[in-house]
């Protein structure tokens, strides 16, 4: 009986840039996930800010700019790994692909939680400073730590010792059980990707409703983000479980002809109705796996608007100035806080939200080249030579005795 392995094909694995096998760079959602970026940034800088335009809709509801990230991040996984669990888990599978994401994600982030270890203990002596930029307030300091260093705090265990990183945590919680439902999703019958689909809902809808019942502040119902309860991971999984269908969608004919077809701007423009009426996040969902496809599938104008190449760009750095960029957003506060007194209100929003993503953009590029692209490196080498311990030996030949 012929035996199935599963095999990665590095020319496919690129985590800056999302490219299919074969095939050119899909631009436009590389564009997309800078574009997540900046409106994540915009909805922690300015919460209630009055930005022209209509804008102040966009930012006041940036919190599900990380739904499109969880949704996008499920049909990455699909495009680059799917085939590697087509007929199932092994270990060398399993472990090459959680070393993968491992260099993607903690090289940087070790680096900077070490950092702000380190400054915390050197200027304070503590890890539970109330107001200290850069410094850390822990409830828990022991726990939080070492969940915060087995990026397990989102897992209803800690506190994220630097707030955007619990979605880091719960997506690497998706990466654990990604191996044992793609094959399922992508490759068995219709009605298991249905039964997928309406779970996928039904976590999204808990995650909206229990928000409601954790005691924290939230600005809308999907805006779960504390990963001392179970509650962000719920929204987690429900969007990368999206993002797997919406993969399963990419790969059928007629869905990418309809996705071509323009309706992309419908759903753009369905996304920016609600917001501007204010109508329930869970509305808004179905249009987040929608867009994800038609950027995807489509070569016309908006997949050009995506396509742009500052917002490319930023998606390349999308994960570094995430990181980052709360405790950045603290350091040039100052700016935030007196331009309003020099200028008009709107004005003075603008150009400190400019400058907040031009100062980004420079340290997010050194960090990237020098921090984030060579410990990915150095781990991803680590993980090649680890996994040759799981890889079968060939038995040696059994001589018969005549």
């Amino acid at each position: 009986m012929e035996q199935h392995t599963a095999v990665i094909d590095r020319s496919a694995i690129q985590d800056d840039r999302i490219a299919p096998k074969g095939k050119d760079e899909i631009d436009a959602l590389t564009g997309v996930r800078g574009a997540a970026a900046v409106i994540v940034i915009a909805y922690h800088s300015y919460p209630a800010a009055d930005f022209p335009y209509g804008i102040s809709h966009l930012v006041a509801r940036g919190y599900l700019a990380v739904d499109i990230f969880f949704v996008l991040s499920g049909f990455v996984m699909a495009l680059t790994y799917g085939r590697m669990f087509r007929d199932g888990v092994t270990a060398p599978a399993f472990f090459t692909f959680l070393m993968r994401r491992v260099a993607r994600l903690y090289p940087l982030y070790i680096c900077f939680l070490a950092l702000r270890i380190a400054y915390s203990l050197a200027v304070y002596g503590s890890l539970q400073v109330p107001n200290g930029w850069f410094a850390m307030n822990l409830p828990l300091p022991i726990k939080d730590v070492i969940a915060n260093i087995f990026m397990i705090q989102s897992w209803g265990v800690a506190k994220a010792v630097t707030t955007p990183t619990w979605s880091i945590s719960t997506e690497w919680g998706a990466y654990f059980v990604f191996p044992f439902i793609v094959g399922g999703i992508l490759f068995r019958r219709p009605a298991y990707a249905m039964l997928s689909l309406l779970a996928a809902a039904a976590l999204i809808v808990a995650a909206g409703a229990l928000t409601g019942y954790d005691g924290m502040h939230h600005n809308g119902a999907l805006d779960a983000y504390d990963g001392r309860t179970f509650i962000p991971m719920l929204r987690c999984l429900g969007g990368f479980t999206f993002g797997l269908l919406t993969y399963r969608l990419y790969q059928w004919p007629p869905a990418k002809r309809l996705a071509a077809s323009g309706i992309g701007w419908t759903a753009l423009a369905y996304i920016m109705l609600c917001l501007v009426l204010h109508l329930p996040d869970q509305v808004i969902y179905p249009a987040f796996p929608l867009l994800v496809l038609c950027l995807a599938c489509d070569k016309g104008a908006l997949a050009k608007l995506f396509s742009w190449k500052p917002l490319m760009q930023l998606g390349v750095l999308s994960y570094t100035i995430y990181v980052i960029h709360n405790v950045w957003i603290g350091l040039v506060h100052w700016l935030i806080k007196h331009l309003p007194s020099t200028m008009p209100t709107a004005v003075a929003q603008t150009m400190s939200a400019v400058f907040l993503i031009a100062s980004l953009y420079v340290v997010g590029s050194f960090l990237h080249h020098w921090v984030e692209v060579p410990g990915r490196t150095i781990v991803r080498r680590m993980g090649d030579r680890a996994a040759e311990y799981f890889r079968p030996r060939p038995r040696p030949p059994v001589l018969s005795r005549g």
